[in-house]
């Protein structure tokens, strides 16, 4: 072999050598970092709080972009920041939302669910028939995971997203604003209580909210912070239910880009959401059904508007 050939094929053998070592590094250090979010899982608490999550995620792409053009990094900066600074804005002013002095509704939803389902709530007939308030069954832990499958969910597919396609992270967190802040603007105009609430007034008979009940079948840690956060929410923040429509949001984004076998199983979990809402106490159906039509507006809405966008800045064909 030439000199030539020696040094052009040296020359390839190299990039693909620095190549696979920063491969492994990004493998070492992202074991370590999964390593290090299942301790602090354990010790101090499962990370809800959106900038936790959103904290943890970052960190994670971060690492998965070591070794490759800092122009990577910057992006990732880029649109994250905005994002996490902008729900920051929302979860400040959804803590205030409650101080308008409107009055708080709270016989509307159960007059709609009690014609619904026939003169009942189900979230009564539910509570009534799967629940001990003396004991905690299994399947308690099961509604837990699932509701707090909301602040983690969302933020990991586009994490998934964004390390995937930039396109389509930009696309899905413009849904996930304008969800959030369609929400937002429901809860200032029309308060609502929950079921729950409902039940402390007398309205309802036999309800509680469970939804930290399922942490005692458990020994962790994360159910104090879990219902540390749940006392400074806002609590007549019920319709719609940004649990259900962000669920709704997940599928219906992600459905044409799951393969068709798996495709079929991706409404269990906004149907899951939904049950364990009403069984939790927490929402009433009407909440979950408005929640799933806000995902479904706001998802044909941005449609719209890219559509549109694409069109206007398309360039116009050449004239001959």
């Amino acid at each position: 072999m030439g000199t030539a050939e020696f040094a052009e094929l040296r020359g390839g053998v190299e990039p693909l050598q620095r190549a696979q070592r920063w491969a492994l590094a990004r493998k070492v250090t992202l074991s370590a970092y999964v390593v290090a979010l299942l301790a602090y899982s354990v010790s101090i608490g499962i990370p809800l709080q959106r900038e936790l999550v959103i904290g943890w995620i970052c960190g994670g792409l971060a690492l998965a972009s070591i070794g490759r053009p800092p122009r990577e990094i910057a992006l990732l900066l880029r649109d994250w920041l905005p994002l996490a600074a902008i729900l920051v804005v929302y979860d400040l002013t959804r803590g205030t939302a409650d101080s308008f002095g409107i009055p708080v509704h709270v016989t509307a939803m159960i007059d709609v669910d009690r014609f619904l389902f026939f003169g009942e709530t189900p979230t009564e007939w539910l509570q009534a028939r799967i629940y001990d308030l003396d004991h905690v069954r299994w399947w308690e832990f099961g509604f837990t995971l699932v509701y707090i499958s909301h602040f983690i969910v969302p933020f990991a597919v586009a994490g998934a997203l964004w390390a995937r396609s930039r396109d389509a992270f930009l696309s899905f967190s413009r849904r996930f604003i304008t969800l959030s802040f369609a929400g937002l603007a429901t809860y200032i105009a029309f308060p609502a209580a929950p079921p729950w609430m409902a039940a402390e007034q007398g309205l309802l008979d036999g309800v509680h909210r469970t939804t930290s009940r399922g942490w005692q079948v458990v020994d962790l840690n994360a159910a104090y912070a879990f219902e540390k956060g749940q006392a400074t929410v806002n609590l007549v923040a019920a319709i719609p239910s940004l649990h259900a429509a962000f669920t709704a949001l997940v599928v219906m984004f992600l459905w044409p880009r799951v393969r068709r076998p798996w495709r079929w199983l991706m409404p269990l979990y906004p149907l899951a959401m939904g049950f364990t809402l009403v069984a939790t106490g927490e929402h009433y159906v009407i909440d979950i059904l408005l929640g799933w039509l806000y995902a479904a507006l706001v998802v044909a809405g941005c449609a719209w508007w890219e559509r549109r966008r694409a069109a206007t800045t398309r360039p116009a064909p050449a004239t001959p």
